[in-house]
């Protein structure tokens, strides 16, 4: 395959980026990062917003290029490496883990666009991209691109610090027909509803947007069946497998290490609150506290088999060569782990709360944040576990697999 090449100080490739060679690597930075993560998470539930400085020192390190083509400024690692580094950050902070997530994950999804659009959204390599999957309103095809009115949507995470957002929603073409596109829109036609007044996950200010009117030149779109079918105009631009990868094979891998990293969170500090206390207890005292230490212990196992899970299927789609190489039942098995995932974590994280006694329930209280941060962020749509476990179950027997949708929303 002719794969385009852009010179590592080009403007396109944004020339001062920060590489990082491995994911030991990464995960060694975002652990050095993580005592400021903490601290400044205490305010997110009343700021509604990341702490810009964590959002900076986070892209100065490099890590939102975690997955971004090296031809581009990035570094070119692994999804597995991006769960891992966003389940890290996790741990410390929900708000900050999904924020994370979304923005270094659209550096992958922007390369799917038209070299054009590569070269325009990136010409600076700390470029940061929001997006909504689905986005209200009416597109129809006009000379040179597209003409969208009255688009809304909800759950723009990341649009604090984004410069461009993409957003999904269909054609309407002059037969009747729709097709459903992904378009890639400036900041500058958006505005943003502050709208953000949630039970968790409060830091992300996932607010709404509204775009009025708008138009997008031809080369800032793309197609929703090259996207699935993993055949997009961007794979002609880099080497990488996973630049060819369906969008539904990998998207919610840049989400799912936030409840994972929160759950693992929980689990940890409670046993830390445990170990502290007992430290100097009886050994009767410590006896009577043996079915709470046991509950620490299952939790942590289910949240390390799920993260395991993931982290399996991500280093599956790492090494794959092409597309065809990840089966029909691999993808339904891929999209089932998310949701189990997810809901695992969520579940495990509940028991630990039940367990960490009547001062949790105070506002202010870290367990309490966490617990609200958890729950919220297994709600996502791609967490749903009713029909990824149905999906799975019809490719598994065999059964002719539902077709994809837009979904209402990112969440």
């Amino acid at each position: 395959m002719e794969v385009a090449q852009i010179k590592a100080d080009s403007p396109a490739a944004g020339g001062s980026a920060v590489c990082i060679s491995s994911g030991e690597e990464a995960l060694r930075i975002a652990r050095e990062l993580l005592p400021e993560i903490e601290a400044a998470d205490a305010s997110y539930d009343a700021d509604r917003h990341v702490a810009d400085e964590i959002v900076q020192k986070i892209g100065a390190a490099g890590l939102f290029g975690i997955v971004m083509p090296k031809n581009l400024g990035g570094s070119e690692l692994g999804f597995a490496d991006l769960v891992r580094v966003t389940a890290e950050f996790g741990t410390a902070s929900g708000s900050t883990a999904w924020v994370y997530g979304v923005l270094a994950g659209h550096s992958w999804l922007i390369n799917l666009f038209p070299e054009q659009a590569q070269r325009e959204v990136m010409r600076d390599a700390f470029t940061l991209i929001a997006t909504v999957f689905r986005l209200g309103g009416t597109v129809v095809e006009v000379d040179g691109g597209y003409q969208l009115t009255g688009g809304s949507g909800r759950f723009c995470s990341g649009i604090d610090y984004a410069d461009w957002v993409i957003i999904g929603n269909a054609v309407k073409k002059a037969d009747g027909s729709a097709e459903p596109r992904f378009f890639v829109v400036p900041k500058s036609d958006i505005e943003v509803i502050d709208d953000w007044h949630t039970m968790g996950m409060r830091g992300t200010g996932s607010r709404s947007i509204r775009i009025d009117e708008a138009f997008i030149p031809a080369h800032r779109s793309c197609s929703l069946a090259d996207m699935l079918a993993g055949s997009t105009p961007g794979a002609r631009m880099h080497s990488g497998a996973i630049y060819r990868m369906p969008f539904t094979n990998v998207a919610p891998f840049s989400i799912i290490g936030a409840p994972l990293g929160l759950a693992r969170g929980m689990a940890r500090n409670f046993a830390e609150h445990i170990g502290a206390r007992l430290a100097e207890a009886e050994p009767l005292a410590v006896a009577e506290q043996s079915a709470t230490l046991a509950r620490i212990g299952e939790a942590s196992a289910e949240i390390d088999a799920a993260l395991a899970l993931v982290l399996a299927n991500a280093e599956m789609v790492d090494r794959a060569q092409d597309p065809a190489d990840i089966s029909p039942l691999d993808s339904a098995r891929i999209s089932r782990d998310w949701a189990w995932a997810a809901q695992t974590a969520r579940h495990a994280a509940n028991r630990i709360f039940e367990a960490s006694g009547g001062s949790s329930i105070y506002e202010g209280q870290r367990m309490q944040q966490m617990f609200r941060d958890v729950n919220s962020s297994a709600q996502h749509f791609a967490f749903t576990w009713d029909s990824a476990m149905t999906a799975y179950g019809r490719i598994a027997a065999g059964l002719k697999a539902n077709g994809f949708a837009l979904p209402k929303g990112n969440r």
